[in-house]
């Protein structure tokens, strides 16, 4: 990532009252249409939002692009989802975020949609993150996360009612089991009670997740190669 970009990140993180950030990757594999987006809310243990600032400009998705204005914090509410973006399309057509928004990735080097983090295939939605670390230095989350991935669909997203906006439509991915021993480079057992159903992640980590399953990878971060450019 260019020198300006991390300078820019930093300056906001001052702003916004954040402390020690890294930049952390979140990936969920997740098989998609082109008509739907995965998204993810998360936080720390206690329920609380964790300070975030979007890295990248997607490369292939407008409405990531349009859906990271203003996504500050990773958390499990819609708090923060009305100063969010919001994706317009051609039409006049207003989609607005459901939660922190991923895009679409592949490990094919030749296509538009390569993420230099995946190397497990196509159909993992990521987001590379500035993540406040200090936030989650404390005797129970001890530099870990929790998020949850939630699927939208363009033809079904809104709900209205007399007309009226009423709110957002989306489905929650569920995990039929606890998260054990992740695997990876750095991976590990994470701090959290046996009976957390939702996935668990590092702070300045790459962290690969799969939809609906308990499994994880954590690896250290990787350096993005010359030629990859984060916009």
């Amino acid at each position: 990532m260019p020198a300006k970009y991390w300078m820019l990140a930093a300056a906001v993180c001052l702003l916004a009252g954040m402390g020690r950030t890294e930049k952390t990757i979140i990936m969920v594999r997740k098989e998609t249409n082109s008509d739907e987006a995965v998204f993810i809310r998360g936080g720390r243990d206690d329920g609380t939002a964790i300070p975030i600032t979007h890295l990248c400009d997607s490369p292939t998705s407008a409405a990531y692009n349009a859906w990271k204005v203003n996504d500050t914090l990773l958390d499990w509410g819609a708090e923060n989802l009305s100063e969010q973006g919001k994706y317009i399309t051609g039409n006049s057509a207003i989609y607005r975020a459901k939660g922190t928004p991923l895009w679409w990735s592949t490990n094919d080097v030749t296509s538009d949609s390569y993420h230099y983090a995946n190397y497990l295939g196509e159909h993992y939605w990521v987001v590379e993150l500035d993540m406040d670390c200090d936030s989650l230095n404390n005797d129970v989350d001890k530099g870990w996360f929790q998020v949850k991935a939630l699927q939208g669909n363009f033809e079904n997203w809104h709900h209205f009612y007399i007309g009226m906006y009423a709110g957002s439509v989306f489905t929650w991915e569920t995990l039929p089991s606890g998260q054990g021993e992740a695997g990876g480079n750095v991976g590990g057992m994470h701090p959290y009670q046996s009976g957390m159903l939702n996935h668990a992640g590092r702070c300045g980590k790459v962290n690969i997740f799969e939809w609906g399953s308990p499994s994880c990878v954590i690896n250290e971060m990787v350096s993005s190669p010359a030629y990859y450019q984060c916009n």
